[in-house]
């Protein structure tokens, strides 16, 4: 395999990689399986991925804007970014479940409180109507 075909194939699998992200992503919203808010940094990352692709001039030129000699570690360490800001959003969506399930549970125990509060009163009251007959 001479050494231009072997870059071509390179290429074309970034392509079909970066087809079958986008894709992906997209039915997934439209599935209902994923939000919209959390599709977009995969949406991001199909796109880069598809430019950089197709363009491989503009990998080389982007290695050398961050001062990385080898232009696919360039795109390996975008990538490696782009998971670390996906882990952060996980983090934070996470979090903020874990506060609302808290007040939730919360309210779940104060109302069960009144609740039981409401049972007594109307079991004495009726205690005291079945003695007055």
């Amino acid at each position: 395999m001479g050494n231009g075909l072997h870059i071509y194939s390179f290429q074309l699998m970034g392509i079909a990689f970066s087809l079958i992200v986008i894709v992906s992503v997209f039915l997934m919203v439209r599935a209902r399986m994923i939000k919209e808010k959390y599709s977009l940094i995969w949406f991001l990352v199909g796109l880069f991925t598809l430019v950089m692709s197709i363009f491989r001039d503009l990998l080389e030129s982007f290695s050398q804007l961050i001062g990385v000699d080898y232009a696919p570690s360039a795109f390996f360490g975008f990538l490696i970014v782009c998971a670390y800001f996906l882990l952060l959003n996980m983090s934070v969506s996470i979090s903020g479940l874990k506060m609302h399930n808290k007040a939730l549970t919360q309210e779940l125990g104060l109302t069960k409180l009144r609740l039981e509060e409401l049972e007594k009163k109307i079991n004495k009251s009726e205690g005291d109507f079945k003695s007055s007959i």
